[in-house]
């Protein structure tokens, strides 16, 4: 089990990497567009589709180490005044609740990964980025999420033991 966890931390940790590439792309990308308007009166013509896009990929490919990291807003009212076994429970109830319904999250996502390779749908600028390409991205961003919702499931139980 401690295997599993580590293996999706790793994986969570190298797609915040991913993700902190994406932004350095972005950034340089809007730079270059920044320098060619202003200097040379011209444009990549793909800003906007191509950061909206980068955007959208630092988004989900950061999900799930921010949750692992404890960086996601919670709201904590309720939960910080009950009893720490309870907290736990009632977390883990929660983390399966979650895993449900982002399961059904990434299979409507892998649907329409599956409908975009197959039918070669492109974006509509002069890109024409097939459309599978952000859609995979988002696919796996979320089956990270996912991953690391079922660890908190059984991470709380696994540390507990380990303390006592």
């Amino acid at each position: 089990m401690r295997f599993f966890l580590r293996a999706v931390d790793a994986a969570s940790f190298f797609a915040l990497i991913c993700a902190g590439a994406i932004l350095i792309y972005a950034v340089s990308h809007i730079l270059l567009e920044t320098v060619l308007r202003s200097l040379f009166d011209t444009s990549t013509h793909v800003l906007d589709e191509f950061i909206g896009f980068a955007v959208l990929s630092i988004t989900f490919l950061s999900l799930s180490w921010t949750l692992r990291d404890g960086s996601m807003i919670r709201v904590n009212i309720l939960t910080d005044r009950l009893p720490v076994k309870v907290r736990l429970w009632l977390e883990a109830v929660v983390a399966v609740f979650a895993t449900g319904l982002g399961i059904y999250f990434c299979m409507f996502l892998w649907r329409n990964f599956v409908k975009n390779w197959n039918r070669g749908a492109v974006s509509e600028s002069v890109a024409e980025v097939p459309l599978w390409i952000p859609d995979v991205i988002v696919f796996v961003g979320a089956s990270l999420l996912v991953l690391q919702l079922a660890t908190m499931i059984v991470r709380p139980f696994i540390e507990i033991n380990q303390e006592g």
